[in-house]
């Protein structure tokens, strides 16, 4: 019904043109050089032109040549970027029996499409009959130079960064705006739902919801203004799906005046899953992981609570050959900060995971340190025969070690001097640890090395106890000596 009455209100305009009770037929003013006051991009390689003139009938010329003939002073027209030139030129028909029931070739502008008011009608005269030397011309407008490059937000893609939720139950968006766009379109999808909800950033009532930091925003989901967008509330532990589209408004290439009714729009984001969970819920950020004594590593994480008095529970990573296999849970901590004891050299993994009312929240990322403890070196051992079946054990103690466990093994054999026998054990000493460096006299028997003499073959290691009881070894070292 609605193309129906601007179809007739077209005809009455043309037929206005054709000299039928036309007042402005009737003088010379058509004539006049319109006067071009809008060149606006509307999308890519798009534009709109507005014009001041007073004919009922107008061409527009492209780079000299024709592009569109419309009835109002407006018109829509494509061009691709680089240097052109527009002009408006003022036409009237002569002729007074063209058919005006032919069927109008309107071009795929659209009737009635409202963007700065109304935009004019294509009309191909070709195909209501007018002859070309039938057109009469009035004076060209100026010519228009534009310099054309394409606005790069038509081509931009947005990226959700990061999802949050604050202590008021409201969903924060970060993303990416590398464009300074004056708009932001975000869809907010649940299930078949889809709701759309746009901030304004040239609107001082979004001055609340909108904050910049050179190329990143975040974007506050508050329900009060949710609600004047017609736009659904997401709720807590509901899944749910954001996506964000940039929006720059058009600028009038004449005078650089900011057309709002017409906005270039990006890509839109790729949809971003996220639940809202309780604020603190949200994962715990790990600041500070270090080695900060043998077998000792510090970590420091910061966390919003909102004073709730929240718990934290710190656990290692289980990894065999790099892979997770699993958590163990090292002890809770209502502090900021937890020292883990007893660990043994290599790399080691911890996050930290809040805990409220029994209610876990989300762990924070993974914090891995490489330890290295001096204790677990291997002790450095010297063998010195002595007399009287005696042979002095030297190596220096490293601090942290308990005691030193050491294993005398022994072999024998008519070969021993150009091959290394089977050992066997022969037996184990217990030496209590000291400082610096330690000693201890070792008795063997003299039957052991009978005519073919004795070979001992030394192997020592440290021990220590975790404070969970269990044994920790230090590397251990291996030291030969011949007895004849």
């Amino acid at each position: 019904m609605k193309k129906f009455f601007v179809l007739l209100t077209f005809i009455a305009l043309f037929s206005m043109t054709l000299g039928v009770s036309a007042l402005a037929g009737e003088t010379d003013e058509w004539k006049e050089a319109p006067i071009i006051t809008g060149v606006y991009e509307s999308a890519k390689e798009t534009f709109i032109l507005t014009w001041e003139g007073n004919a009922d009938l107008y061409q527009v010329y492209l780079d000299g040549k024709n592009v569109a003939t419309v009835n109002l002073n407006s018109a829509v027209i494509e061009m691709k970027a680089g240097r052109h030139h527009l002009q408006v030129v003022p036409v009237k028909v002569e002729s007074k029996d063209i058919d005006t029931s032919l069927s109008l070739n309107l071009n795929g502008n659209g009737i009635g499409k409202l963007v700065l008011g109304e935009i004019g009608v294509n009309i191909d005269l070709a195909a209501l009959g007018v002859d070309p030397k039938d057109i009469l011309q009035g004076t060209q407008s100026k010519a228009f130079p534009v310099s054309y490059t394409v606005d790069p937000i038509f081509s931009a893609s947005p990226e959700i960064t990061a999802a949050a939720t604050d202590f008021n139950d409201r969903v924060i968006l970060s993303f990416t705006d590398k464009y300074s766009a004056d708009v932001y379109t975000i869809t907010v999808k649940s299930g078949k739902d889809i709701n759309y909800v746009l901030f304004d950033t040239t609107d001082a009532g979004t001055a609340d919801y909108v904050f910049k930091s050179n190329s990143l925003v975040t974007v506050v989901l508050d329900p009060d203004y949710l609600k004047t967008q017609g736009c659904m509330i997401p709720e807590l532990d509901e899944k749910y799906g954001f996506s964000v589209m940039l929006g720059k408004y058009a600028v009038n290439l004449i005078d650089g005046a900011v057309e709002e009714t017409i906005v270039h729009e990006s890509k839109d984001s790729k949809l971003y899953s996220y639940t809202p969970l309780a604020a603190w819920k949200n994962a715990p950020e790990i600041t500070y992981v270090s080695q900060t004594a043998d077998g000792q590593v510090t970590l420091r994480w910061e966390h919003d609570d909102n004073g709730l008095g929240c718990e934290y529970e710190v656990r290692r990573i289980e990894k065999v050959l790099g892979i997770r296999r699993g958590e163990k849970v090292l002890g809770k901590t209502p502090e900021r900060e937890f020292v883990v004891e007893d660990l043994m050299n290599g790399e080691h993994s911890f996050v930290v995971v809040p805990v409220y009312a029994r209610e876990e929240g989300l762990a924070s990322g993974e914090a891995s340190v490489d330890v290295k403890n001096d204790w677990v070196a291997a002790p450095v051992l010297t063998c010195e025969l002595l007399e009287n079946d005696r042979i002095r054990l030297t190596w220096s103690a490293a601090e942290g070690v308990e005691s030193y466990h050491i294993i005398v093994y022994a072999g024998s054999g008519s070969l021993l001097r150009y091959v290394n026998l089977d050992y066997k054990k022969y037996t184990e000493i217990d030496v209590s640890a000291g400082e610096g460096e330690m000693e201890h006299i070792f008795h063997y028997d003299n039957s052991l090395a009978a005519d073919s003499g004795i070979k001992l073959k030394f192997e020592i290691y440290g021990l220590r106890h975790a404070a969970d009881g269990s044994e920790q070894r230090s590397a251990a070292s291996t030291q030969t000596i011949r007895v004849e």
